[in-house]
């Protein structure tokens, strides 16, 4: 890389991009190679900002992941409990339909988190409102439950388009 350098010209000691030695900024990198202390203080403060922000974004879409989970066992759970109690085969397949989409979500959130909390934050809203239409008591039945429920996908959902617009 040395070697293809014209006379005059540099390396960014950041990123190692090649650079005219007159530029105060790396063109690829942003580096003040030849910048005050201040302009590298702010640009290295900058990076670890943007570095703590993704750590906090992942921390909340695991959130949003593992709350898919914990949504998929309770409602295959509750599955089991209704057919012990009314021998429903059909009551029990739904559940264990609605749990294998959540557990599904739940998975694939790792490769697409945006796209996946997002369905599982319609299908929860879907979920409440035929319950509701159903049994109209239902709607403030664990409704501190519900609200978690939408408040962690909400955030995990709002990261992961933060860390898609991005990337």
């Amino acid at each position: 890389m040395e070697n293809e350098l014209k006379q005059g010209n540099t390396i960014c000691s950041f990123c190692k991009s090649p650079m005219e030695a007159t530029d105060v900024f790396c063109q690829n990198c942003g580096h003040p190679e030849n910048g005050t202390d201040k302009q590298r203080a702010q640009f290295f403060a900058k990076r670890a900002m943007k570095k703590n922000k993704g750590i906090d974004a992942e921390n909340k879409i695991q959130s949003a992941r593992n709350t898919l989970f914990i949504l998929s066992g309770v409602i295959a759970l509750s599955g089991f409990l209704v057919y012990n109690t009314s021998n429903n085969l059909i009551e029990l397949g739904i559940n264990l339909f609605v749990a294998f989409i959540y557990l599904t979500l739940a998975f694939w959130s790792e490769r697409k988190p945006f796209i996946a909390l997002l369905i599982g934050l319609l299908l929860y809203g879907t979920l409440i409102i035929v319950s509701a239409l159903i049994d109209p008591v239902s709607l403030v039945k664990g409704g501190i439950f519900k609200a978690g429920i939408i408040i962690f996908l909400g955030k995990g959902l709002y990261s992961a388009l933060e860390k898609k617009n991005n990337d």
